[in-house]
């Protein structure tokens, strides 16, 4: 501050309270009279009527209530260079002398990045508006549609290269770089922008989808899958963090109940888009139809997406990335998966390779821990996100949601072709029950939050129902009617539809609004690490089931020829194979397939059990329901109530479906 004195001006009195904590566009304000005070600029105080002096209960923990008086004095003095933070708290005392060489505010500099939202600024038609976020979920829907399109054509693609593995490969390895990869993206954008990272994002995952197309033989195919993951893990995170930096938070839980319903419908219609190309037309159109769509997000983003991004150079950019945290979360999740997906199939579990995969992942994701927490000045993902119990349950539920979801995605379509001997396009159709009740529940889900403002109903009642899908799934086989098989996949459908965006209201309640953009690109990290995870061990565990009924079913029950096509690696792209064998056989065949698919649900049903803890113990944390704390405290007995009436409600189905419908 110069010596000369700044004028001092009394804003005008506000009529109305807004009904949320204080956008991004005010920090900004504050911040940028912070930085230009120095030149002898105005500073603008807002009237201390203009905000409402809540209870002592912390403003983070009540979702669409005001911010207290004394946090946003303290948050206009910070911003002014009185007091100045770290992302991590720690003290930088040169941050306002910094932003006077740089024309970028302090918190630009210290803090997660803050943008003048778009949605808030005068001016801004609600047509434009809804032409954004159309383009914002164009993105989501195509990175999401590209982790299930692919699940009806595997089998078919993996027997065309003629690879065993291609079928685990073709899935997980745009899995695994979009979770390795995806923290990175989001601090790029703290530091150069949302809108120039989200474009690159978007271009990244167009060259990979054409790399896909074009493939000439599994090598290249996986080579452009790894390249979709690495765009997609961008796209994946950071619309989340745009719609965040638009929407006010009374609001937000509408409009991110779009971007899960994008997400679910892309689910939904992805099995069934794969199966109607790779039977009628090529399987390489599930990603030439990427192209044209991309373009014309991209184009809209470019034309009518206007963020305020912070002034710095590339070379500063650079020097401010944690590239330390990206290398080490990156390496670290690549060789632990890639341990877990060698481990009893290509290579057995005692082996060099698959321990010291696991091993040394599993040491390098500690040390990046380690680094996030005590060395990175701007660590990638701020371990203080998970100090707050609530937001670590919330990141759990999210996590373990990633599991379950996919898991339906990608094994009940192969349940159909595996087990009932279905093609790639009816077993698109037959998965309709699950991924339209979920498009649908996850839409219904998201306008009650909108409303009452309460998200933790929501994600009780879909962490209990999942729980009773998976388990239910675990019963069906060969000889399943449909009754049972239409009613377990709705139950599951249920069940993962609220938890696409209701975890992630949570963590934005219980938050600091400079964090949002941070703590939103965590939680899209754990869920598609969950989903990685998933295609993973799910096959894993199947594959070493059917390995282990090989040995049962020898003895003349089966053909050796036959045995070591569906025994370990081999079983998932043998689907076809199955379909030509003699009746008897294929009888014996698909009920293997049926008890190994079992088995792997019941990993499921475990990883759900997993979920629902994780939201009990987020209940019992004040600030965990929403809604300013003001709703009805359900508590620990009604949890309790509703666990022993999904139980009553699963025996009695199981009982029914014993008859077939």
């Amino acid at each position: 501050m110069p010596p000369e004195k700044a004028a001092i001006q009394e804003g005008e009195p506000s009529t109305t309270i807004p009904p949320q904590a204080p956008t991004a566009q005010e920090s900004l304000n504050l911040r940028s009279s912070a930085a230009s005070s120095s030149d002898g600029a105005t500073i603008i105080v807002p009237r201390t009527d203009d905000f409402t002096e809540t209870n002592s209960t912390s403003a983070g923990s009540r979702l669409g209530h005001p911010f207290s008086l004394n946090e946003k004095l303290q948050e206009y003095q910070n911003s002014s260079g009185i007091e100045s933070r770290g992302s991590c708290g720690t003290e930088n005392a040169g941050a306002v002398e910094t932003a006077a060489e740089t024309g970028v505010a302090p918190d630009a500099i210290t803090e997660p990045h803050a943008v003048a939202p778009e949605g808030q600024q005068e001016g801004l038609s609600q047509k434009r508006k809804a032409i954004i976020v159309l383009a914002l979920c164009i993105c989501v829907f195509l990175a999401a549609l590209d982790q299930t399109i692919i699940t009806t054509a595997m089998p078919i693609i993996a027997a065309q290269f003629n690879s065993a593995t291609g079928y685990t490969w073709i899935g997980s390895s745009y899995l695994l770089t979009s979770a390795a990869f995806l923290p990175a993206w989001g601090k790029l954008s703290d530091i150069w922008g949302r809108k120039p990272v989200l474009l690159s994002a978007a271009m990244i995952f167009l060259i990979g989808s054409i790399l896909c197309a074009a493939a000439p033989n599994l090598g290249m195919l996986l080579v452009g899958r790894v390249v979709q993951g690495l765009g997609a893990g961008g796209q994946l995170g950071l619309v989340n963090v745009t719609i965040a930096d638009l929407i006010a938070v009374r609001e937000r839980g509408m409009y991110l109940s779009y971007i899960g319903l994008t997400w679910a419908f892309a689910s939904a219609i992805g099995p069934v888009l794969g199966g109607v190309f790779t039977e009628k037309v090529t399987w390489r159109l599930c990603f030439w139809i990427n192209v044209p769509i991309a373009v014309l997000a991209m184009g809209s983003l470019i034309c009518l997406l206007h963020l305020q991004s912070p002034k710095i150079t590339v070379k500063e950019g650079l020097k401010r990335v944690d590239w330390l945290g990206i290398a080490l979360v990156a390496s670290g999740t690549v060789l632990s998966l890639l341990g877990l997906e060698f481990g009893g199939v290509s290579h057995p579990w005692h082996s060099p390779i698959v321990i010291c995969f696991i091993l040394f992942g599993m040491l390098i994701l500690c040390s990046f821990v380690y680094v996030e927490w005590k060395v990175a000045k701007l660590p990638i993902m701020p371990i203080k996100l998970f100090t707050n119990r609530t937001n670590a349950c919330a990141y759990f539920v999210g996590f373990f949601h990633g599991f379950i979801f996919i898991a339906g995605c990608y094994f009940i379509p192969l349940y159909f072709q595996a087990v009932r001997g279905d093609t790639a396009f009816m077993a698109g159709v037959y998965v309709l029950p699950y991924v339209m009740t979920l498009s649908g529940v996850s839409a219904i889900s998201g306008l009650i939050i909108a409303r009452t403002g309460r998200y933790q109903e929501v994600i009780w009642a879909g962490v209990a129902m999942t729980t009773l899908g998976a388990g239910l799934i675990v019963d069906l086989d060969r000889t399943s009617g449909w009754g049972k098989i239409v009613i377990y996949q709705i139950i599951l459908g249920i069940g993962c539809g609220p938890l696409f965006q209701s975890p992630l209201i949570a963590i934005h309640a219980n938050i600091d609004y400079r964090d949002v953009g941070t703590a939103t690109v965590t939680f899209a990290f754990l869920r598609t690490m969950g989903t990685a995870l998933t295609i993973c061990i799910g096959l894993v565990v199947f594959q070493n089931s059917m390995q282990s009924q090989s040995r049962d079913l020898a003895g003349g029950r089966l053909p050796d020829k036959v045995l070591n096509a569906i025994s370990g690696h081999s079983a998932a792209s043998s689907v076809g194979f199955v379909q030509t064998l003699e009746p008897a056989e294929r009888v014996v065949a698909r009920d293997a397939y049926a008890r190994g698919l079992s088995t792997m649900w019941c990993f499921f049903l475990a990883v759900s059990a997993g979920e629902l803890y994780a939201a009990r113990k987020g209940s019992e944390e004040e600030g965990w329901g929403g809604g300013g704390g003001g709703g009805v405290d359900l508590g620990s007995g009604y949890f309790s109530g509703y666990n022993l009436a999904c139980i009553w409600v699963g025996n009695t189905i199981i009982e029914c479906s014993r008859h077939d419908y």
